[in-house]
């Protein structure tokens, strides 16, 4: 019986830091990004501006090179502002499946998640201040703040609405 109790014990602890673990690798790609000097990242975000703009908006590859460039140019403040606020979404995400194993209530749970999210892109920002060409902004401390709050939002919808379901289909079951 003592080894099933450790397989038990092991699976509840994979359980348990999986979630963590996960959190902490894409802390660790947000850092990375936010490594990047000036010119990589805005060679990036250009490259991801041009890709975008090539395969969803079917005018774009006739327009002349000059054109394009300064459109791709325009284009860049949206795209980094749309990745932060993706980025620090999924972390939201995150957060959240990290915070549902805890016996408190609901709100304390996203209130911590959302605090731990909002500290960590303040630290992002502080930390691109030491990086080449690169400056922190409050703005995207806000942005990404308002990207935490939006994913940990999502994934109490996303499982409100999966408990629903499977209740749902759990009576059904019991009625046949």
């Amino acid at each position: 019986m003592g080894r099933l109790k450790q397989k038990i014990d092991r699976k509840r602890a994979w359980r348990y830091l999986l979630p963590w673990a996960l959190t902490l690798l894409w802390m660790g790609l947000i850092f990375a990004f936010s490594a990047q000097d000036a010119e990589s990242s805005s060679q990036f975000s250009g490259q991801t501006a041009f890709g975008a703009a090539f395969w969803f908006w079917p005018g774009f590859s006739s327009l002349s090179a000059e054109e394009q460039a300064i459109w791709v140019e325009n284009a860049q403040f949206l795209v980094r502002k749309t990745a932060h606020f993706l980025v620090y979404a999924g972390l939201g995400v995150l957060l959240c499946w990290d915070f549902s194993r805890l016996n408190q209530p609901c709100s304390r749970k996203i209130g911590l998640a959302w605090a731990i999210g909002t500290a960590y892109a303040a630290s992002d920002e502080i930390h691109q201040l030491f990086v080449p060409g690169r400056s922190g902004q409050l703005r995207d401390v806000l942005l990404d703040s308002t990207g935490v709050l939006i994913g940990l939002l999502s994934a109490l919808a996303l499982s409100f609405l999966y408990k629903k379901a499977a209740a749902k289909a759990a009576a059904k079951r019991i009625q046949k």
